[in-house]
């Protein structure tokens, strides 16, 4: 598997007094403004679950995810035509859709091939009290809907953390938690994008060995690789399967981080992968140049949290240079929403602080001859009597 990783050539720059070479660091973030309507929504209880983006989908596609009322409450998914502008239907309401499954055992979502894919677990009520299964939902861009079951719900088992990510236009990759004896399993699968009423051209599945059941998982992907990051036994593992004209080629797997290890959020983009975990409760970051074949020094976003109140990242992004990273910091009793940046891969990051109560997303937009633009949606979940809100704004170019 060394023929995907392309080992780029230095540019070394010679300074002489004639020629100075001057280098230009991008702007770590630039304006930003909300997304319309503001806000998206409001009601007695939201949270956000997921963000993903596509620059290559009409003027720049960005979808959330997100869950209404509780026990166990209802997910949505709405997105933007726009570059993360303006989430509403010509009609000026929000274009909201009901999406199956249970908030409680995550939400994921990617966009490619004319449709947002949507990861969810959900409980059959006719089957066995507990047990859940992996449905796979799609929405056209104007709306068109399809879902379809993964797992077998005559099997007695119960799956979580529900992850998908598009490999490239034509392929689309879907790993989950299962389990259905002492130990849980982590399952991949790779499936062409054929309408989910229509019999896939290509359909793989792997069994990537046993997991933590309530530690996460996290995967990303690109046109020649499909990384997967899963917890064993408070251990960080990484999986990494090459992709070679959108079939599954050979496959590696290592451990990268040792102990506490809980909630994996991975980002991959070319041959840089950034990976972003708590560790004993501490956010932190390891980041690749090679696609994952070997991973730097561990990072320290948040110093805050331990293991009985841990920090808990959300998402992270990553193109070209530009790292962004999001997670709920816990520090003195309170949980903070913070975002990490870095516009030169991990040598400098900024962090911000936000005032909403609740978890924060952040995907990078990018769009062909254009620099990323970033994408963000949080919700706040404010004191009894006062309605929740789900909130997003957009890098302005």
């Amino acid at each position: 598997g060394n023929a995907m990783v392309v080992k780029r050539g230095l540019l070394f720059a010679v300074v002489t007094a004639a020629s100075l070479v001057l280098t230009s660091v991008a702007p770590m973030a630039g304006a930003t403004r909300e997304a319309q309507p503001s806000p998206l929504r409001a009601a007695n209880l939201l949270r956000v679950k997921d963000i993903g983006s596509n620059g290559l989908m009409k003027q720049g596609i960005v979808a959330v995810g997100y869950q209404e009322t509780s026990k166990p409450g209802q997910l949505y998914v709405t997105w933007s035509v726009d570059g993360g502008e303006d989430y509403r239907r010509s009609s000026g309401k929000l274009r909201r859709y009901r999406v199956v499954g249970d908030p409680r055992l995550g939400m994921s979502l990617d966009a490619c091939a004319k449709r947002v894919w949507i990861g969810t677990a959900w409980g059959n009520p006719n089957d066995r009290r507990g047990d859940s299964d992996v449905v796979l939902t799609t929405r056209t861009v104007d709306g068109g809907a399809a879902q379809k079951l993964l797992t077998k719900s005559a099997r007695n088992h119960k799956v979580r953390d529900v992850a998908v990510s598009c490999v490239s236009g034509k392929l689309v990759a879907i790993a989950w938690l299962q389990k259905s004896g002492p130990k849980a399993r982590v399952k991949l699968l790779l499936r062409s994008v054929e309408g989910l009423g229509d019999k896939a051209a290509y359909r793989k599945s792997f069994d990537l060995g046993t997991a933590d059941y309530q530690s996460g998982l996290a995967l990303a992907a690109t046109p020649d690789q499909v990384s997967v990051a899963f917890v064993r036994d408070g251990d960080l593992y990484l999986h990494r399967r090459g992709i070679e004209a959108n079939r599954a080629g050979s496959a590696s797997q290592k451990r990268i981080v040792w102990k506490d290890v809980r909630y994996p959020q991975l980002a991959a983009h070319r041959n840089r992968l950034a990976v972003v975990y708590s560790d004993a409760g501490k956010v932190k970051a390891k980041l690749s140049e090679d696609a994952g074949a070997s991973v730097g020094k561990p990072q320290v976003l948040a110093w805050a949290g331990n293991n009985r109140n841990p920090s808990k990242p959300h998402s992270v992004d990553v193109i070209g240079k530009r790292v962004v990273s999001t997670a709920s910091v816990y520090k003195d009793g309170k949980t903070r929403a913070q975002r990490f940046s870095s516009s030169d891969f991990g040598q400098n990051w900024r962090t911000s602080t936000f005032g909403n109560v609740g978890a924060r997303m952040a995907s990078l937009l990018k769009i062909k001859g254009q620099p990323s633009l970033l994408m963000e949606a949080w919700h706040n979940n404010a004191p009894k009597g006062i309605s929740d809100t789900l909130r997003a704004r957009y890098e302005v170019k």
